[in-house]
């Protein structure tokens, strides 16, 4: 039987709706999202699957966020503690979405909500999808300073993701405005109106940029504003605010997560990585993990069973091309090891997303079998179609843009892919189908990773 080792070669685009390209050739310096052209289309922040993975990574949605600003605005009114609220939107997201699409922008949202979440967490702040391409972020207590650190955080982590965007004004990779208003709470409506009033004034006066209504004064927290202020600071404060950045900017660039701290070296992390990524035991028993996969359509391996010996009958009766591709995240056990096990359940929902939507395009759907592992089934097509669907299966994966630096396959989570077709008949069996498939998805495994094997 032919067996294609690689993801290599021409391709033709089809009905999915994807230009499949060679993902060998992608840009390491800048994320490489897809250009799918469909203008037509806008992402709804409702959208189920795209919905629970937000919440799953601890990015509340509009609702959450009125309720907890209730709570803090009493809790700092009591307190006499200054109230702040960060209102973040996407620069140009529209020319974004118009020219990368749906299933683009969809996934551009989840990076920059993780670069958003990795700082909240780090200051302590409430994080939400407030609509659309606008995220809110509630700070409790501190004072103006600290509320301008945290915004230059902020934005300086969403750059740093290094996500493109060829059609903004301001950059060639995704940017952030931010309006900022604090105050020691008395008005909610009057607070909110604040707010919104600066992140106008941060989008026409350049963008990319924070302003900041501080006891009804405008501040503007651009780069140049922000070094014009540091040309007053002592010799001492420069360099220490220097050294500072230095390492606020080597952390962002190495990893979008807080990694778990290890007495290795970055070599011997990637030696020992290698010795034992295929036995590290992965945590599979995440009942909350599971219960998200299920919301977002992506059901266990008994539904899978069932829904396999299903697939196969029709197949049968209707003399149709059945083809399973079997998927596994590419050394994952590594990922678990050095990020954490919060940040791996973080990857793996945005796998199953990636994954349920290329499904759902084809009218199929995924199955998560086994920690990092996952099935799917197609029923029609040919060979041809089939290896189109694992095409795009890698770019809705390469779309992520979600760091890995411990893996040797490419400097982003990647996947693996073990694709086996054949006519379902006497001669034949689903056992054969699996076995086959699994034998495909050991030899993508054993030849590099990240590319598709045919068996």
């Amino acid at each position: 039987m032919a067996r294609y080792k690689t993801t290599e070669g021409q391709r033709e685009s089809d009905k999915l709706g994807f230009e499949i390209k060679n993902l060998g050739g992608e840009s390491k310096d800048v994320v490489d999202l897809a250009k799918y052209k469909q203008p037509e289309e806008s992402v709804n922040a409702e959208t189920s699957a795209f919905e629970q993975v937000l919440l799953h990574l601890n990015i509340s949605d509009r609702g959450a966020f009125d309720s907890k600003f209730t709570q803090l605005w009493q809790e700092a009114s009591d307190d006499n503690k200054l109230l702040s609220v960060l209102i973040c939107e996407i620069d140009f997201f529209k020319a974004y979405n118009d020219n990368y699409g749906h299933q683009g922008a969809s996934f551009m949202l989840l990076v920059v909500g993780l670069a958003l979440k990795n700082i909240c967490e780090k200051y302590d702040c409430f994080l939400a999808h407030y609509k659309n391409q606008e995220f809110a972020i509630l700070m409790k207590g501190g004072d103006q300073q600290k509320v301008i650190e945290v915004s230059e955080s902020l934005r300086k982590a969403v750059k740093a993701s290094r996500t493109e965007h060829k059609y903004s004004n301001v950059s060639k990779v995704v940017t952030l405005s931010i309006g900022i208003s604090t105050t020691y709470p008395t008005s909610p409506k009057k607070f909110m109106q604040e707010g919104d009033s600066a992140l106008c004034e941060a989008q026409t006066s350049g963008r990319d940029k924070a302003c900041a209504h501080f006891s009804h004064k405008k501040i503007d927290l651009s780069e140049d504003a922000i070094q014009e202020g540091t040309n007053n600071l002592s010799g001492k404060e420069k360099e220490e605010e220097k050294e500072e950045e230095i390492i606020d900017r080597r952390e962002l660039e190495e990893n979008r997560y807080s990694a778990t701290s290890n007495d290795l070296t970055d070599n011997q992390a990637e030696e020992k990585s290698k010795q034992t990524d295929d036995v590290y035991p992965v945590n599979i028993g995440n009942s909350s993990l599971q219960k998200s996969m299920l919301e977002m359509g992506v059901a266990d391996r008994s539904a899978f069973h069932h829904n396999f010996v299903k697939l196969w009958e029709q197949s049968l009766e209707e003399k149709e091309l059945l083809s399973m591709f079997m998927c596994e995240v590419d050394f994952f056990a590594a990922y678990v090891r050095n990020y954490g096990e919060q940040a791996s359940d973080d990857v793996l929902l945005i796998v199953a997303a990636a994954l349920q939507g290329i499904s759902k395009k084809v009218g199929t759907s995924a199955f998560r079998i086994d920690g990092e592992k996952f099935v799917i089934l197609f029923k029609g097509g040919n060979a041809t179609k089939a290896f189109r669907i694992s095409e795009a299966l890698h770019k809705a994966i390469a779309h992520s843009a979600i760091a890995h630096k411990y893996s040797d396959a490419r400097d982003t989570v990647s996947m693996s892919i073990g694709l086996s077709s054949l006519f379902p008949s006497d001669l034949s069996s689903k056992k054969m189908l699996m076995v086959e498939a699994s034998t495909a998805l050991r030899e993508a495994a054993n030849g590099g990773k990240n590319r598709t094997s045919v068996y």
